[in-house]
């Protein structure tokens, strides 16, 4: 006969958070830690839907394989924490300096979430997925974006600078100002009229 595997949910308190060091396959809903710091916590396939992570400081934690599902981590502090393989659905992600982050398997996804204010200096970005984000002034300085897609992206005011863009899809991507002098858009695909974002250093006017 055929085997059927049922997942099993465990549920946490967000309270019970303080308590263990690894935490796998869990699912935190509806919880909030607002301006409290976890430090040396490591987080393995968990979900966390409708969660307060705001003004948190988190600290030499590890989230691999882990789903943020309408959460606020606005102002959050990432202190030396790992994002591996990480997703963020419908998240405030507003004034992260994502640079703190750990550089070792650093990688994320973002659907619908505001990241408007956040860093990414020297992050490595490759292939990564922006989705329907608010990303107004925010700085992508020296990271490399190559092959990286902002799909429905507003990137009003944000920061490109020595930044490689090779291949990047900004098609569907708007407000953006780039120095083509300033960074490599070898590659990057850009549509009309946001395209003209790319001129903008020269001060000139299309008609």
């Amino acid at each position: 006969g055929k085997t059927h595997k049922f997942a099993f949910i465990k549920k946490l308190r967000m309270a019970d958070i303080f308590n263990d060091k690894v935490y796998d396959s869990f699912v935190f809903e509806k919880q909030g830690i607002p301006g409290n710091t976890l430090s040396g916590k490591e987080f393995n396939g968990c979900t966390f839907i409708n969660c307060d992570f705001s003004d948190c400081k988190l600290l030499d934690c590890d989230f691999i394989d882990c789903h943020f599902d309408t959460c606020n981590l606005s102002n959050a502090k990432l202190g030396n924490t790992g994002l591996k393989e990480v997703a963020f659905v419908n998240c405030k992600l507003i004034g992260i300096d994502f640079t703190d982050c750990s550089d070792f398997l650093f990688a994320v996804q973002f659907d619908k979430c505001v990241l408007d204010y956040s860093f990414f200096l020297k992050k490595n970005l490759k292939k990564t997925i922006f989705m329907d984000c608010s990303i107004r002034e925010a700085n992508f300085s020296e990271s490399n974006l190559t092959d990286a897609r902002f799909q429905g992206c507003d990137l009003h005011q944000t920061v490109f600078e020595r930044t490689n863009l090779h291949g990047v899809d900004f098609r569907t991507a708007s407000n953006y100002s780039i120095n083509p002098e300033a960074n490599n858009i070898r590659k990057a695909r850009f549509s009309y009229p946001a395209v003209l974002g790319l001129l903008d250093k020269y001060g000139i006017i299309v008609v």
